[in-house]
């Protein structure tokens, strides 16, 4: 991953924002979506276009396709960047909140968005790796890129400040960094990338337990204390998923910016 000085970002960003008036004044509209990821990677992604965006080293990924990222399984593989970011994080939730149906923000995914940013191998991955140690003493594996590290040690710090009843929900984790495939799918998990954590497996849920009658029966018993912390520092939650998954946590910051989260 190429690594710039402050002075290269800087010029980038100002290169960025000349593009971005421009376009606005010859009638071409940059997506939402590409603005979230631009303001949210900017290490990684120094302009954009109404048609694509375009990495600091220059390569470009294009936005649109015809793709949906409705519905589970072959649905979600292959998807766009735009299908990635189609559907709003919501943010205005409660312990008793429900995802809508068939409403699962942050579960399609691009693959090769990430396999540029931390590693196309489980061996690239792992080359920019620190442990990071959660609530329980476990040491867990996680991506140093974008600070990824450092946001869930700060994560963990204030996790540790919750009362005792509400920090026992998830004192435990099952692991982070794992380069696998998620179950019946042929997509990667984002364990793979280092960017994902699962905790307090024991008092979670996940839609594949949960019995069928004619729709998904959500349950939640993640404290919405440890949801916010992790959301403030850049964490999307499986919790907020119409195919949810409560102990599940993923950076995706680019899902919580104005424009691309709802009723923050």
């Amino acid at each position: 991953m190429v690594r710039w000085s402050s002075r290269a970002l800087s010029i980038a960003a100002a290169l960025a924002a000349v593009w971005l008036s421009s376009a606005a004044v010859s009638g071409q509209e940059v997506p939402a979506g590409l603005r979230c990821l631009s303001e949210a990677y900017p290490r990684s992604l120094c302009e954009v276009t109404p048609t694509e965006l375009v990495w600091c080293d220059g390569e470009r990924m294009v936005y649109r396709s015809e793709r949906s990222a409705a519905g589970d399984g072959p649905a979600l593989s292959g998807v766009s960047l735009e299908a990635q970011m189609a559907t709003p994080y919501p943010m205005s939730w409660t312990q008793t909140s429900t995802p809508e149906a068939g409403s699962d923000p942050g579960r399609a995914r691009h693959e090769p968005f990430f396999k540029k940013m931390y590693g196309a191998s489980a061996r690239d991955v792992a080359a920019n790796t620190a442990k990071v140690r959660w609530l329980d003493g476990k040491w867990l594996r996680v991506t140093t890129v974008n600070g990824v590290n450092e946001k869930l040690e700060a994560v963990v710090a204030e996790v540790r400040k919750l009362p005792p009843a509400l920090r026992a929900r998830v004192t435990k984790s099952s692991g982070t960094f794992v380069w696998r495939q998620i179950k019946g799918t042929d997509r990667l998990s984002m364990h793979s990338f280092a960017i994902a954590i699962d905790v307090g497996v024991e008092h979670s849920d996940y839609w594949r337990w949960s019995k069928r009658k004619g729709a998904l029966e959500y349950r939640n018993r993640i404290p919405i204390e440890v949801v916010e912390i992790f959301e403030k520092h850049g964490f999307i939650w499986g919790g907020k998923w119409y195919h949810f998954d409560t102990m599940h946590f993923e950076y995706r910051p680019e899902l919580l910016v104005s424009g691309c989260a709802s009723g923050g």
